[in-house]
């Protein structure tokens, strides 16, 4: 197993080898090995919001976690300033514009 540059995202370290076909596992005595394999065979690339009665949450895409971008990612005031036609799943992304639009496109139930 060739060594990966990294930390395992389940706490375990610099502990992340190649391993068979390509996928990224972690060698230490770890909760969930396949954690980094896991999250990048995510095709999503767009925040999943998901709105029902008790209110929202959301996934936001892992190109939010260079260089901190999530920290001042704009959905929350996004998710409140838009009027839902109801509870759903939606993936949303923010269009270039001046101003910038965020787009709601309704989901399937996960």
């Amino acid at each position: 197993m060739l060594p990966v540059a990294g930390f395992c995202p389940m706490g375990c370290g610099q502990t992340l080898y190649l391993g068979e076909g390509g996928s990224v596992v972690c060698a230490s005595n770890c909760p969930r090995p396949s954690a980094v394999s896991e999250l990048l065979s995510d095709p999503e690339t767009e925040h999943v919001v998901v709105v029902d009665s008790d209110g929202w949450s959301a996934k936001h895409p892992l190109r939010e976690r260079i260089g901190d971008v999530l920290l001042t990612c704009g959905l929350s005031d996004a998710v409140l300033a838009w009027t839902a036609p109801g509870p759903g799943r939606y993936r949303v992304h923010c269009s270039p514009g001046d101003p910038p639009m965020w787009v709601w496109v309704p989901l399937p139930p996960a």
